[in-house]
């Protein structure tokens, strides 16, 4: 049941936040807002133009030279910390939003989801007070010549974010939260497949105190609205979250306008799973590191390499776990597998598995589309796979797990490196040494040992290889919005 105030922001019509004010659809194009549970139109968006882009970047720059820039580091934090208790006071209408606009489980949106937003700002809240330069001890060779040194770590200026549709509201406060603790304003361009919770997010800050102009969204299609904030001559940093192919396109956008860049890229995370394992623990574990939030998470575990003495049961009892799971809507408190977020999805993720078997490999659980309304995929498990085969080399972005089987740590170790990319990884063993050896080989951005590879603000989230550069959350995501000045005083 959808409470009156999550009905209201579904009904109240398309808008942008610009400026402070909400901005309609006008003549603009309108985008349908589809429930993935249902595939039936519920809301709708503004198609956002290079119009409102520019509005969006002249409203960020002019609070950034003006009203944001006189807030010293005290002022931010307490606003960015009433942010914060608005969000905690909105939960619910937060986590209703992100159910029927991504399709996720309530009680993922509500204790994962929300609960992730809000550690992000507050813990985003405390830095703008430590950020912070040095001195430098001087000696240049000048006779009778003293000089004093030192560093100022300044905000770079106005910030576009794009980011996808998984998780919008969370992946929205990771951009957000810090270019505010930093100094910075910003321009979102969120996805058009789910930015609800965005714009409630970003009034939240406005009903804050947050002033006008510093936190914009403006809505609509990556070739219009997205391409013009990546183009714009004021932006001075585009942060992106979403595809390699995409990334790859915005780093050479961005590049000729020299901004500076980070991107959060898409992901083939390995899961390495050691005879010696808690199999009562690693199950599970395994299980939720792919089909939570039917595997619409960027650092999914998708492929999974179990050393061979102990396959067989696992392939076994990953699919007696995945047949049991609950799919159905996100609304439904015995749901436990939402569906994913459009047709589209469906269908390419559908395509994946039937891919697999025509390849030889076997579906061990699962039987692709259900048949419902809805955009549901139900978990499946993909066994006599090979590491050559389209479903253990490309990102799915859906509840597919891909099993192959290992002998020894160095190929298990090996197999897992055997990607383009390298944003996550699990290894799951009760031998320290052993996880400690994984964790030193694995070339990826974060590793778990025994748990799957969940979000905590004080660390770094990011990836290397095709999976991007640059960090979000953590001290690294403070430092990516600001710049060094050196300051040298001969006295």
């Amino acid at each position: 049941m959808l409470s009156d105030e999550t009905r209201r922001v579904l009904d109240q019509g398309a808008r942008m936040l610009i400026g402070g004010e909400w901005v309609t659809v006008g003549a603009r194009r309108s985008i349908p807002v589809l429930d993935p549970s249902s595939g039936q139109e519920i809301s709708a968006l503004v198609a956002g133009t290079a119009a409102d882009v520019d509005a969006a970047v002249g409203a960020a720059k002019a609070a950034f030279d003006g009203i944001w820039a006189s807030k010293g580091p005290g002022e931010r934090e307490a606003l960015i910390r009433k942010w914060a208790d608005l969000v905690e006071g909105n939960a619910m209408l937060l986590a209703q939003l992100e159910t029927v606009d991504v399709g996720m489980p309530l009680w993922m949106a509500t204790n994962l989801n929300v609960q992730g937003t809000l550690g992000s700002i507050r813990y985003m809240s405390g830095w703008p007070t430590k950020i912070s330069g040095r001195t430098v001890d001087i000696g240049l060779p000048i006779p009778d010549a003293e000089f004093f040194g030192y560093t100022v770590r300044e905000p770079i200026g106005v910030i576009g974010a794009i980011i996808p549709w998984n998780v919008p509201l969370m992946l929205a406060a990771w951009k957000i939260a810090p270019a505010l603790a930093a100094g910075c304003t910003i321009v979102v361009k969120p996805s058009e497949n789910a930015c609800l919770s965005v714009l409630v997010l970003a009034d939240l800050g406005r009903q804050a105190g947050i002033p006008d102009g510093v936190i914009n969204v403006v809505t609509g299609y990556g070739q219009e609205a997205g391409e013009a904030l990546v183009r714009h001559p004021d932006v001075s940093k585009i942060t992106f979250t979403g595809s390699t192919g995409t990334g790859i396109r915005i780093a050479k956008a961005a590049a000729e306008g020299v901004k500076k860049i980070t991107l959060e890229l898409g992901g083939k995370s390995p899961q390495v799973l050691f005879d010696d394992a808690n199999l009562d623990q690693a199950i599970p574990g395994v299980a939720n590191g792919i089909f939570l939030n039917s595997g619409q998470i960027c650092v999914a575990g998708s492929r999974l390499y179990v050393q061979r003495s102990i396959f067989e049961q696992t392939v076994e009892r990953l699919a007696q776990l995945a047949d049991k799971l609950r799919v159905g809507p996100g609304l439904l408190e015995t749901t436990q597998i939402g569906p994913v977020v459009s047709a589209a999805q469906r269908d390419k993720v559908a395509g994946y598995i039937a891919s697999a078997e025509a390849e030889g490999a076997s579906i061990a659980s699962g039987s692709g589309n259900l048949n419902a309304e809805g955009f549901y995929v139900r978990p499946t498990v993909i066994t006599d796979a090979k590491q050559s085969m389209k479903v253990a080399r490309e990102e799915i972005f859906g509840p597919v797990l891909t099993v192959i089987g290992f002998d020894e740590f160095d190929e298990g170790v090996s197999l897992a490196n055997d990607s383009v990319y390298g944003l996550a990884a699990c290894v799951w063993t009760q031998d320290l040494s052993k996880a400690m050896r994984f964790v030193k080989r694995i070339k990826t951005g974060k590793v778990a040992v025994n748990s799957d590879p969940i979000p905590y603000p004080a660390l770094p989230e990011g990836g290397r290889k095709a999976s991007g550069y640059g960090r979000d959350l953590g001290e690294e995501a403070i430092d990516g919005f600001l710049e060094t000045k050196s300051v040298l005083i001969r006295s």
